[in-house]
C-alpha cells in the first residue's frame, strides 16, 4: 500500500509539472524492449502486455465454448493500443480500436488512482466462499510501475464507478476505427439442436471451410480470410449461443482473436 499512496503523489505531481510545461516527454524515455527506464509512469511496451483491462466475468456460460467469444469492455496494452466495445444497432457489441500516446495513458492512470482512488480497493470476490452459481461481475485491473493492483464489483465500489471508468476508457481513443480480424483462432464443438437459440446454416462446399475440422478440443484451426470477416459478422450480430447446422449436424463456435478476444493464444509464427 505505500508503493500504492508513493505512486498517487508521483502522479499528481507529474500532472501539475505537465500543466506548468514541464518535462512530460521524460514519460517515454525508452528502456528498449524491457519499458520505459525514466518517468512518473512506466509500463512495458510488449504489445501482449495488459496495461489496463476492464471486464465483466463469470456467468453460467462462462467455462463453455461460448466463453471463449468474450471480449473485455475495454483493454489498454503495453504499445499503446486500446481495444473496446460498443453496443451496435443488432443490440449486441461492435469492436473498435486504436493507438493512444504516452501522455494520454498517463492521464487515463491519472484519473483512474487519483480521481477514482483505485488503488483503496481491492478485487473481493477470489477470497469469497465458493458457489456452485457463477455470479456475473465487473473487474478491473491496472499494471504500471511493475506493480498489478485489481479490483471488483464485491469491493464496495462508489456508484458509477465502473461505468464511469469504463465510460472514460473507451473516449480517450483520438481516432476510433472499427476493428475486423485478419485472422482467427476457430474452435467448434458438435452439440444438440435448440430451438431456443438462433440457427445459421453453414455450407462448407460453398466456404472451403469443414466446422468438423476444428472440433479437435485438442487443437484450434487458424483461419485467415474472408471466413475470418464472415463468422467474426455472425458472433457480432447474434447472442452467444448461435448454432451453425452443417449438413444436418449443429455446432457451437469460438472465434478467438489475439490481442482482442480474451485468453487468445498468440498467432503462429510467420
Amino acid at each position: 500500500m505505500r508503493r500504492f499512496a508513493l505512486l498517487i503523489v508521483l502522479i499528481a505531481s507529474m500532472t501539475v509539472l505537465a500543466a506548468c510545461g514541464g518535462a512530460a516527454d521524460d514519460t517515454s524515455q525508452s528502456a528498449g524492449d524491457g519499458g520505459v527506464e525514466q518517468g512518473v509512469v512506466h509500463w512495458p511496451r510488449d504489445p501482449q502486455f495488459i496495461l489496463f483491462r476492464a471486464e465483466v466475468i463469470g456467468g453460467d456460460g462462462s467455462d463453455t465454448i461460448v466463453g471463449l467469444n468474450n471480449i473485455p469492455r475495454c483493454s489498454i496494452y503495453g504499445d499503446g493500443r486500446i481495444v473496446w466495445t460498443v453496443p451496435n444497432q443488432s443490440g449486441f457489441e461492435d469492436v473498435r480500436f486504436d493507438y493512444l500516446s504516452d501522455e494520454v495513458i498517463i492521464d487515463f492512470v491519472n484519473f483512474l488512482v487519483v480521481t477514482n482512488r483505485f488503488y483503496t480497493y481491492d478485487a473481493v470476490f477470489e477470497r469469497t466462499v465458493p458457489t456452485v452459481a457463477q455470479p456475473v461481475y465487473e473487474k478491473l485491473s491496472l499494471n504500471v510501475n511493475d506493480s498489478e493492483h485489481s479490483t471488483d464489483a464485491f469491493a464496495e465500489w462508489p456508484s458509477g464507478f465502473y461505468s464511469d471508468i469504463v465510460e472514460r476508457c473507451g473516449s480517450i481513443a483520438p481516432t476510433p476505427r472499427i476493428f475486423e480480424p485478419q485472422g482467427a483462432w476457430l474452435t467448434t464443438e458438435m452439440v444438440e439442436y435448440n430451438p431456443q437459440s438462433p440457427t445459421e446454416y453453414w455450407e462448407p462446399e460453398a466456404s472451403g471451410l469443414n466446422l468438423a475440422d476444428a472440433s479437435d478440443p485438442d487443437s484450434k484451426l487458424w483461419l485467415e480470410g474472408s471466413n475470418v470477416l464472415i463468422l467474426w459478422d455472425v458472433m457480432r450480430t447474434n447472442p452467444p449461443d448461435i448454432q451453425f447446422n452443417q449438413n444436418g449436424m449443429y455446432y457451437q463456435l469460438a472465434l478467438q482473436v489475439p490481442g482482442v478476444t480474451i485468453n487468445a493464444p498468440l498467432a503462429p509464427a510467420q
